[in-house]
């Protein structure tokens, strides 16, 4: 099961790098405002989002609106582009993870050690992986990227992968569901990629969003 669960995530964000390539008040103590800094940063190293759009963004001036660049101004390219950065992507994620604690404060010091003990760092690493792969075409295996992870690691990539418990932190890092141990390795690659591909487009959509681009714009 712990190959599936690789492999479902080496998908899922070969899925966003495919996809990629075509608010509420935070809580208002401290002690909150650190735990929600905290969460946030486990987020974005559990789901490097930012990083892999930064990718994509090196690889072409115009991205993300490559195939149509007079859709924007460069006043709007420089602002998505800003926006789907790994600090954009942090900033917007953080409105998502202080909501979040407000609404669960009892759990978040228990969630925050589980990604701490190597979750977040593993899961971010596969989906680097899937997503370069998917880029260049060089694929390296699982075993390759998580070569030197610790049993302790491994086990709290898979209690945050498969723990019903932990049903409510995968929903707040865009993956969901999607994985189940119960579907056959190419349903959840299926599931996978478009998870992946989903999780993307609502990112773009909140960046344009805030760029103020027009969806007609872009596709009409």
């Amino acid at each position: 099961m712990k190959r599936a669960i690789q492999s479902f995530v080496m998908t899922l964000f070969a899925g966003l790098a495919l996809a990629g390539a075509a608010q509420a008040a935070g809580p208002k103590d401290a002690s909150s405002g650190a735990k929600t800094d905290r969460l946030t940063d486990l987020m974005v190293e559990l789901v490097p989002m930012g990083k892999i759009f930064e990718m994509l963004a090196k690889d072409n001036p115009k991205w993300p609106v490559q195939d149509k660049p007079e859709a924007v101004t460069p006043v709007q390219l420089s602002c998505l582009r800003a926006e789907l950065s790994n600090t954009g992507y942090r900033r917007a994620k953080r409105k998502d993870v202080a909501e979040y604690v407000a609404e669960n404060p009892s759990r978040i010091d228990a969630e925050v050690k589980l990604l701490e003990g190597g979750a977040a760092a593993l899961m971010g690493r596969l989906m680097m992986a899937g997503a370069e792969g998917e880029r260049t075409g060089v694929k390296m295996s699982e075993q390759e990227v998580l070569a030197g992870a610790t049993p302790e690691q491994l086990a709290s990539f898979m209690a945050f992968m498969t723990a019903p418990d932990h049903e409510a932190l995968r929903k707040l890092s865009g993956i969901g569901n999607a994985f189940s141990t119960s579907k056959s390795a190419s349903e959840n690659e299926q599931s996978g990629e478009a998870a992946g591909e989903n999780l993307a487009t609502q990112v773009m959509l909140r960046a344009m969003g805030e760029c103020k681009v027009s969806m007609e714009a872009l596709f009409n």
